[in-house]
């Protein structure tokens, strides 16, 4: 491989938060023109150092060049100043503004230049050619706040790109993307390559880095322990430099007994999200939802859920019928919905741990009109330790927790309430092998013990690895369905991207 140029060098990084030393002396280089792949498992402090990139946090101590030159950056604007741009996993858009404007915030076309009048018409032409020349069917007028998860990445990307000269940075870009939008982010990633830019690329699929990566560095507790080129090193080589030991098995074998149906949906429409789906779910038996994005696999759970309320159509659970509920009448009835965008709409962020594990069945911990503190706290380190989460604190604040820990957070709610059908809409999203490891063997637990799950994922592998059956949506009908151990991705992806005659 021929030597390129340093883009980006990283030296001697050092980062502490209220004592807590996350980053240790953290070098790190990203040549022009190459993706250098950063990975690591959740709380390693990839997240924290690209942010030091990107000038929204400081060095305790350290350097950063960019292209030979020392810079030091006080805030985000310093960076972009410099040529770095960052695509966060949790996006930094802003909701209340059309596509067009948040793509081009703060470098909007204006007429009457004097005045600074933003010239709209253009505003919305510019914005519509970058998303046709990538590829993303977003209309620049929607405002933001009714786009689906995926279609706001895809503006998040967008708004990178315009704002990338020498550095992007991406932060679990495909998290919320389909196959297809994936392909086209990669064709974007080699673009950009040809252009002379480093990409410094963050992502928890480790398998979707052969396509893209030319030289990987691996985080593990805040130190940088390993940096060489892609393909040096093995899936399971790899995997063992971030989590400091072996992963035997990802997907850990189902023992579970498939028992009586415990969730059936008979006929349930919500048009245009979704008509005439019928399934069920029998106790033990994970099932899994697979398609595109728009195919309405979100707006389904929701509604079993009584997010949304269905136009036609039955639930049943245990053989009852469900008239149609709210979301607390479904948390009673012992269904529990672990939401695809866990800030959003999952987690009380500004609120402890302790609070969010307990929030769905706080009425347990109420004696005599008063929350028994002592034993919420006594709760929550039972859960902290049944599903691993770091830090194991029932006061740290959940915002400050790894993506990972944040998903089994929510988990532990679930289980807290005593739920025996679980809606999860993307469990493992942004979340790394390790514990997307735990996740799946906690679900199986739940199986055995006899739960019904259902499995929203955009993650093929991750359906063929844990379900039992696979069920396939498109344009909000359910087309096809399979044993998972009968089926492939190809063929999965032949039903959800199938042209309607």
């Amino acid at each position: 491989m021929t030597e390129r140029v340093a883009a980006l060098e990283m030296r001697g990084i050092d980062k502490s938060f209220a004592g807590n030393k996350v980053l240790d002396g953290v070098d790190i280089t990203a040549h022009t023109g190459e993706v250098l792949a950063l990975v690591g498992e959740n709380g390693a402090g990839k997240s924290t150092l690209m942010k030091i990139l990107s000038g929204v946090h400081y060095p305790d101590a350290g350097e950063i060049f960019i292209g030979g030159e020392k810079v030091r950056f006080s805030n985000p604007a310093d960076a972009l100043s410099a040529g770095v741009a960052m695509i966060y996993q949790e996006l930094s858009l802003s909701p209340h503004l059309t596509v067009a404007e948040n793509i081009f915030l703060g470098r909007e076309p204006v007429r009457l230049s004097a005045l600074g009048v933003i010239d709209d018409r253009e505003l919305n032409r510019l914005a519509e050619e970058l998303l046709k020349e990538y590829g993303f069917n977003i209309n620049p007028r929607t405002r933001l706040v009714r786009l689906s998860a995926a279609d706001r990445q895809l503006v998040e990307i967008t708004r990178a790109i315009v704002e990338a000269r020498k550095v992007i940075v991406m932060d679990e870009p495909t998290s919320s993307l389909t196959s297809g939008e994936v392909e086209e982010l990669f064709r974007l990633i080699r673009d950009l390559k040809a252009r002379g830019l480093a990409v410094i690329y963050i992502s928890h699929r480790l398998e979707e880095l052969d396509e893209i990566a030319d030289r990987l560095s691996i985080l593990r507790d805040g130190r940088a322990v390993y940096s060489g080129v892609w393909g040096e090193l093995s899936t399971d080589q790899m995997i063992r430099h971030m989590a400091g030991r072996e992963l035997k098995e990802i997907f850990p074998p189902r023992k579970a007994v498939i028992g009586e149906v415990r969730l059936r949906v008979d006929n349930l429409s919500l048009p245009p999200k979704f008509e005439h789906i019928s399934f069920d779910v029998r106790a033990g038996e994970v099932v899994g939802i697979a398609g595109l994005a728009g195919a309405g696999r979100t707006e389904l759970v929701e509604a079993i859920y009584g997010a949304h309320a269905a136009h036609s159509g039955e639930i049943q659970i245990d053989n009852q019928k469900v008239t149609q509920s709210s979301a607390n009448q479904s948390v009673r009835r012992g269904v529990g919905l672990l939401t695809e965008d866990r800030k959003r709409t999952g987690l009380c962020l500004n609120l402890p741990m302790s609070t969010n594990i307990t929030l769905a069945n706080v009425g347990a911990l109420i004696k005599g009109g008063r929350l028994q503190g002592k034993t919420e706290i006594e709760v929550t380190r039972n859960y902290i330790g049944k599903l691993n989460i770091k830090p194991p604190s029932p006061h740290k604040m959940v915002a400050r927790l790894s993506g990972g820990n944040q998903q089994k957070s929510l988990l532990a709610r679930w289980l807290f309430a005593g739920s025996k059908i679980f809606l999860l809409d993307e469990p493992t999203r942004g979340v790394d092998v390790a514990a997307r490891s735990e996740i799946y063997r906690e679900v199986n637990e739940l199986a055995e013990t006899g739960a019904a799950i259902v499995m929203v994922s955009s993650d093929l592998p991750e359906l063929l690895g844990m379900a039992d059956r696979i069920l396939v949506m498109r344009r909000g009908h359910m087309v096809a369905e399979f044993d998972a151990r009968k089926t492939s991705q190809e063929e999965i992806l032949k039903y959800a991207a199938l042209e309607e005659n």
